[in-house]
Order: structure tokens, then C-alpha cells, then sequence
């Protein structure tokens, strides 16, 4: 199985944290928070499967992730607001969602 391109957006701050290739949305979520040396890194997290509860004093993150094989090229060290990448994401390419724990 080859890795599709993915960009990964954090949905609360509107940033991108990551375009690079990767074999699945979650593992590019992964690569996105867990890897200290790329732009944005936001440390490792526990993927939720209800979603984030409110008021429980715990730092959650909430991701999109656009597959976006084709559409652009890999960049390890994306500017974190450049509209024309942005852009390129949209509902046609959107992959996946995650709510995320974010572990210290």
C-alpha cells in the first residue's frame, strides 16, 4: 500500500500542522502531534471516540485531515497559514475527523 499525501488543520486554531505523506489519516494526526521537530508539533494524543467533554479541565484537539495526493506537494515544514494550501483543502478532499486528548 503506497502513503497518500495528507494535510492535517487543527479546526481551533485553523492552523496547518502537517502535509506530508503517510499510510492513513490517523497515523498523519500522529506525525502531526507527535514529532517535535516538525512545525507545529502539539505532542502526542489519545484519540476519543465520543468526543471531547466539556469542562473536564483536559486539553483536547480537534483535527482534519485532507487527503491531498495529487493536489500538492509533501512539505515537511509548512507555512502554518498559507492560504493556497489552504485552499486546496476542502470538503471534496476531506478524509477524516479526530478529537484527540492531547497527553503531556
Amino acid at each position: 500500500m503506497t502513503d497518500k499525501l495528507y494535510g492535517v488543520i487543527c479546526d481551533g486554531t485553523g492552523l496547518l500542522l502537517f502535509l506530508d505523506h503517510a499510510p492513513d489519516p490517523e497515523t498523519a494526526c500522529r506525525f502531526a502531534t507527535g514529532e517535535a521537530t516538525r512545525w507545529g508539533a502539539l505532542g502526542p494524543f489519545k484519540r476519543s471516540l465520543i468526543g471531547a467533554p466539556k469542562d473536564d479541565g483536559r486539553s483536547w484537539l480537534e483535527l482534519s485531515v485532507y487527503d491531498v495526493t495529487g493536489v500538492l506537494e509533501p512539505d515537511p515544514d509548512p507555512i502554518p497559514d498559507d492560504e493556497s494550501l489552504m485552499c486546496a483543502m476542502d470538503e471534496d478532499n476531506f478524509a477524516a475527523r479526530f478529537i484527540a486528548e492531547q497527553l503531556s
